[in-house]
């Protein structure tokens, strides 16, 4: 993959103000000169991720996750650095060069020219329900109640029943057969010719966040199966990263999205008002969709079938939108009718009604426990509270955890007391003695080598240390460049930024924090952010680096008495000569201590 060269990430990063960005995925709130809000990549209650702004980086003092604007990217939409430096250039209208790469080069076009066979597809099944031949799909969207505004709106479309209709304009349209075969439109047949992937079908563009139609499903006008069918992944399109409808519901207004599991859910709901609906697109909810419902929504609002599976399906995406830090809740149908089925007979709201209704995580998974266990017995009843003094131990909200105590203890009967004691024995469980046993064992083994490992982590973090400093106050160069040089650094990455650092400062040049984290080698960003974050705290920058300087020399020293101290163990195995030599080595480095 082409990597582009560092004034063009620089130009990039300068040009996506850190606050800005990480403002349209986290609420920000401004504490002296720095910002903090919930961390978008762990679960937690009180706000621990901070920004700082005049460092143009950020860092979560949960988790650890730390950098600049790229780095935050990165994370977010799970993306590699390259693509990242794409999604911010495109946010700030900065035209990349082309990289060298041939390959990179002619994927990027693809990509194109897919986007373009999709629009012209849409148009084709488009025109296709607004003709004859679409009669059939008209009053099947008619039957529907799906207004022709609402047509128009979400592009819908009708695949002909002829098995190459598709392929064949597209050619016309002259567009190469390879590349409508990437698109996934078409399907190869026995006869080494082409037809198409979708016949006989209503059809449902799918569009990404920008508007592009990247994909489509299409669904069948009779009860013949497979009911549904979606584009396979392109190299524009991803089910587990995208969102049906999100492009309109983004815009909606709303601090809170519903997510339903069909696109006549979606279309539906959209067209009664309520536009801040979604659909996951035929699959389970994965990690990036939730990331993607937690930028755009203070409150994701699960509404999916009330069937064995659905209920599965719910919990999983209850879970992971909870891992992630989403506010989550459940809508609930009444009789497990689907969303267009409830309005199509109360209205759409009724349906609002339900989603001011919603249950909290908890409290679906009491309602689930309640189903499954029979507590019309004693024995059952007791399952059942063990159970859900289980589900609380896991509740993190003190003040949440105490509510729902309350509430179960007067519903069933049983003293808060006990119901508190079950919850407390079970949310600090008592380490058994074969742990314990394990634990002391550990340690034993680990105790002897806790030494040179601690020696190691103080250089590599004095390493970080002296680079974090030059960038916060680059006059500073002129101190270290005297005492210590590149080779002095360890082997590996904080050699590597050694590198640039000193290079750029000693052709006096500039360097910031953030651009430390532009460079393109296998660094550790967290860590990094972590030591950048430390040191901006810090007044006298002076002192600052000829202390860190001092404590760097002597640990290198450290390192290297011990490392001759423990050859010297077998003096027996080395030459005499070697042994003198180390010796000696040994006697200069304790003088050059004493004169640190």
């Amino acid at each position: 993959m082409y990597n582009y060269p560092e004034e063009i990430i620089e130009e990039v990063r300068l040009n996506n103000d850190i606050v800005d960005v990480v403002s349209e995925y986290v609420r920000l709130e401004r504490k002296g000169k720095d910002f903090f809000g919930l961390c978008p990549f762990h679960k937690e209650k009180t706000p621990s991720f901070s920004v700082v702004s005049t460092k143009q980086i950020f860092y979560c003092f949960g988790c650890g996750k730390g950098g600049n604007v790229i780095n935050f990217v990165m994370n977010a939409e799970n993306l590699d650095f390259i693509e990242a430096v794409k999604h911010l250039a495109d946010r700030a209208h900065i035209q990349l060069p082309e990289g060298e790469s041939s390959e990179e080069i002619e994927r990027a076009r693809i990509k194109q020219e897919i986007l373009k066979i999709n629009t012209e597809a849409a148009r084709f099944f488009f025109n296709n329900l607004n003709n004859s031949a679409g009669e059939n799909a008209r009053q099947y969207l008619k039957r529907r109640k799906i207004s022709e505004h609402t047509i128009r709106r979400f592009g819908l479309g009708y695949s002909l029943e002829d098995w190459d209709s598709l392929y064949k304009y597209l050619v016309e349209k002259g567009f190469d057969i390879s590349q409508i075969k990437q698109s996934g439109l078409i399907l190869s047949n026995k006869n080494g010719g082409y037809c198409d992937r979708f016949r006989g079908r209503v059809i449902f563009p799918i569009f990404d966040i920008r508007g592009n139609v990247i994909g489509f499903g299409g669904r069948v006008l009779d009860s013949s199966l497979p009911k549904y069918m979606n584009s396979p992944e392109t190299l524009v399109y991803n089910k587990g990263r995208n969102l049906y409808a999100l492009n309109i519901a983004k815009n909606s207004g709303e601090k809170r999205l519903v997510i339903v599991e069909g696109y006549m859910d979606v279309i539906s709901l959209h067209q009664s008002g309520i536009i801040n609906s979604v659909a996951s697109l035929g699959t389970a909810l994965t990690e990036s969709q939730g990331r993607i419902l937690k930028k755009y929504a203070e409150e994701v609002i699960i509404s999916y079938d009330a069937d064995t599976a659905g209920q599965a399906a719910t919990l999983r995406g209850l879970e992971l939108l909870s891992d992630i830090g989403c506010n989550v809740k459940v809508l609930i149908i009444p009789q497990g009718k689907d969303p267009d089925e409830f309005i199509s007979k109360n209205g759409p709201e009724e349906f609002k009604k339900l989603i001011d209704k919603a249950l909290s995580l908890v409290e679906y998974k009491i309602r689930i426990l309640k189903n499954q266990i029979n507590t019309e017995s004693i024995e059952g009843t007791i399952t059942f509270l063990n159970k859900v003094a289980e589900l609380l131990s896991k509740v993190d909200n003190l003040v949440e955890r105490e509510m729902y105590l309350k509430k179960i203890s007067k519903d069933y009967n049983v003293s808060e007391e006990s119901l508190r004691a079950e919850i407390y024995k079970r949310v600090k469980p008592k380490t058994s003695f074969r742990q314990t046993a394990a634990i002391q064992s550990n340690f034993k083994v680990n105790k002897d080598k806790g030494s040179e490992i601690g020696v190691d982590n103080k250089i590599d973090k004095d390493e970080k240390m002296i680079l974090a400093l030059l960038c916060i106050d680059n006059s500073i160069y002129s101190l270290v460049k005297d005492s210590i040089s590149i080779n002095d650094f360890s082997q590996g990455n904080n050699k590597s930024l050694a590198e640039i650092v000193f290079e750029r400062l000693g052709n006096n040049k500039t360097i910031v924090a953030a651009e430390l984290l532009n460079a393109q080698v296998n660094i550790d960003s967290n860590e990094y952010a972590k030591v950048i974050n430390e040191v901006n705290s810090i007044d006298d920058t002076r002192k600052a680096i000829a202390e860190k300087i001092r404590s760097f020399k002597l640990l290198k020293i450290e390192k290297r008495q011990k490392e001759i101290l423990e050859a010297l163990k077998n003096e027996e195995r080395l030459e005499k000569g070697d042994v003198e030599k180390l010796k000696a080595e040994l006697n200069s480095l304790l003088m050059k201590r004493k004169m640190i």
